[in-house]
C-alpha cells in the first residue's frame, strides 16, 4: 500500500523534494503554500563589504544581479551557499545552518557593511545582531513570499504532510479543513513548526531542523502506522 506525502515548500525546492521521496518509495502530492515573488530592494552594490543569505530563495535571485557576484557572500548553511555559488556568486563562505553561527562567521572576519539579502517575512534579526557587535548591518528586501489562497486537488487518502516553517503550517492549519487534508499527520522541521498546528492533529517533529532529519521523522511515521501504531508526536 503507498504512503502519500504532500510537499508544501515553495518551487522549486518542493520538486527536489518531491524527488526524494519518489526514490524513497513514497507517492508524493506537490502543494506548495507559498510562491516567491522577486522586490526590487537590491540597491546598489558600491561600498558592500559583505552579503549574508539566510535562505536559498535570496540565493536564486543572485543569479539576476551580476553586480553583486564579486561580493564576499556568507550563508546560513551549505545548501544556501550552493545555491550562492550555482546563481555566480565567486566568493562563497557558510556557517554551520542557523543564524547565530552566521553572524559568529561575521563577526570573526570583521567585515565593514554586511548587506542581509533577506525575504520580507524573515525570522530573526541578524543586522541588529551585527550593529550590536559593532559592524555596519543592512537589511535589503529582495523577494516575498506569497501564501496561497487554497490547496490542490488531491484524489485518495493523504498520509502525511512536510511542513518546513511555522508559516507554512499556520496556512496549512487554515486552509487544510476538508478531507483528504484535514485526515493527515503532519510532519514538522522543528517543535516552532509543530506549535502552529491545532490541537489533536498527529505531528512527528524532526530530530534537527534539515531536510534528512524530517525525512527520517517521515520514515518513523510510515513504520508507525504499517505497524498499527498510533500516538504520533
Amino acid at each position: 500500500m503507498s504512503f502519500t506525502v504532500a510537499v508544501t515548500r515553495p518551487e522549486p525546492q518542493a520538486g527536489e523534494t518531491a524527488a526524494r521521496l519518489l526514490r524513497r518509495g513514497y507517492a508524493v502530492v506537490r502543494a506548495p503554500l507559498l510562491t516567491l515573488e522577486p522586490v526590487d530592494g537590491w540597491g546598489s552594490a558600491e561600498g558592500i563589504g559583505a552579503l549574508a543569505l539566510t535562505s536559498r530563495s535570496a540565493a536564486m535571485l543572485l543569479a539576476g544581479h551580476e553586480a553583486f557576484h564579486g561580493i564576499p557572500t556568507f550563508c546560513v548553511g551549505a545548501a544556501t551557499a550552493a545555491a550562492a555559488v550555482s546563481s555566480g556568486a565567486r566568493d562563497v563562505r557558510h556557517a554551520a545552518g542557523d543564524v547565530t553561527a552566521l553572524a559568529d562567521l561575521l563577526r570573526r572576519e570583521g567585515r565593514a557593511k554586511v548587506v542581509h539579502l533577506s525575504g520580507a517575512d524573515q525570522r530573526g534579526d541578524l543586522t541588529g545582531v551585527l550593529a550590536a557587535a559593532g559592524i555596519e548591518a543592512e537589511r535589503r528586501v529582495v523577494y516575498r513570499m506569497v501564501a496561497a489562497k487554497a490547496l490542490p486537488p488531491c484524489d485518495g487518502p493523504l498520509d502525511a504532510a512536510l511542513l518546513y516553517s511555522p508559516r507554512t503550517a499556520e496556512i496549512f492549519a487554515r486552509l487544510g479543513t476538508q478531507a483528504p487534508w484535514r485526515q493527515a499527520a503532519c510532519v514538522a522541521l522543528s517543535a516552532a513548526v509543530a506549535a502552529q498546528l491545532p490541537a489533536g492533529v498527529r505531528v512527528a517533529t524532526a530530530v534537527r531542523p534539515d531536510e534528512p532529519s524530517l525525512l527520517e521523522a517521515l520514515d518513523w511515521l510510515r513504520e508507525r502506522c504499517g505497524a498499527g501504531g498510533g500516538g504520533v508526536h
